[in-house]
C-alpha cells in the first residue's frame, strides 16, 4: 500500500485522461531506507520512511501513461498544470482545515477502496487544489462510509458546520466540500463492458451536463 501511495502522488501524462496525473512537478529520490518526495519548482521535501523494514519500490508506468517524475525539470505543460494548481490557493477560505481533512484521508486508503470493494477501488479526482471527490458504484452506502470515516476519527475537532453533509441518498460532503462522496446508483462495471477508457469518457460527459 506504502508503494501504490507512493505512485499516485508522482506525476505521469495519462493518454486516456489526456492530462497529467499525480502532483506536477513532484520528483524521487530513493535510499536504502527512506524515499524523498522534493518539488522541482519550489524548496518543498518530505521524507518517507517505511516501518515494516520492506524496501521502497521505484513505480513503473502503466497502459496508457508516460512518467514525468524522472524527468530533470518540469516540461512546459506541467509547469502550467502546477501554476493552476497554485493560483486556485486563495480561493480556499480554510486552508488548515483542508490540509487536515486529505491528511486524514491520505492515512485511510483502505477505508476509501472498502467502500467500493465489489470492484476495488475507488475513483478518486479533484477539481482544483481545495478539494477531493472519491467515487464508486456497487460496495457501501453513503451513509455507511460516512459512518466508517466516523469511527476512525476523520472528523475529530472539526467544526459541527463542516463536519458530513448528506446531499442526498448518494451524495456526501465533508469538511465543508472539501471531500466529496459520490456513489453512482448503477454499477458502472456492469459485466465487464467498461473499461479505464469508457469510465474516463463517461466521467468527462458528466462535466457538460
Amino acid at each position: 500500500m506504502a508503494d501504490e501511495v507512493v505512485r499516485e502522488l508522482l506525476p505521469r501524462f495519462d493518454a486516456h485522461y489526456r492530462g497529467i496525473r499525480g502532483v506536477a512537478g513532484l520528483r524521487i529520490q530513493l535510499s536504502s531506507r527512506s524515499i524523498v518526495l522534493h518539488d522541482a519548482l519550489s524548496s518543498a521535501r518530505i521524507t518517507m520512511t517505511r516501518t515494516d523494514g520492506q524496501a521502497w519500490r521505484l513505480p513503473t508506468a502503466r497502459d496508457g501513461e508516460t512518467p514525468l517524475w524522472d524527468a530533470g525539470h518540469p516540461s512546459p505543460k506541467e509547469r502550467l498544470e502546477a501554476d493552476e494548481w497554485a493560483e486556485s490557493i486563495p480561493s480556499i477560505v480554510n486552508v488548515p482545515l483542508r490540509d487536515l481533512v486529505l491528511s486524514r484521508l491520505l492515512r485511510r486508503p483502505v477505508l476509501v477502496n472498502r467502500a467500493a470493494e465489489p470492484h476495488g477501488f475507488a475513483n478518486c479526482y479533484t477539481h482544483h487544489s481545495g478539494d477531493l471527490v472519491i467515487e464508486w458504484c456497487c460496495g457501501d452506502t453513503v451513509e455507511a462510509f460516512c459512518a466508517a470515516l466516523l469511527a476512525h476519527g476523520f472528523i475529530d475537532g472539526v467544526p459541527p458546520t463542516e463536519a458530513i453533509k448528506l446531499a442526498s441518498p448518494h451524495s456526501a460532503q465533508l469538511g465543508g466540500d472539501i471531500v466529496v462522496l459520490r456513489r453512482h446508483s448503477s454499477c458502472l462495471y456492469r459485466r465487464g463492458a467498461f473499461g479505464v477508457q469508457e469510465i474516463t469518457e463517461y466521467i468527462r460527459k458528466g462535466y457538460g451536463s
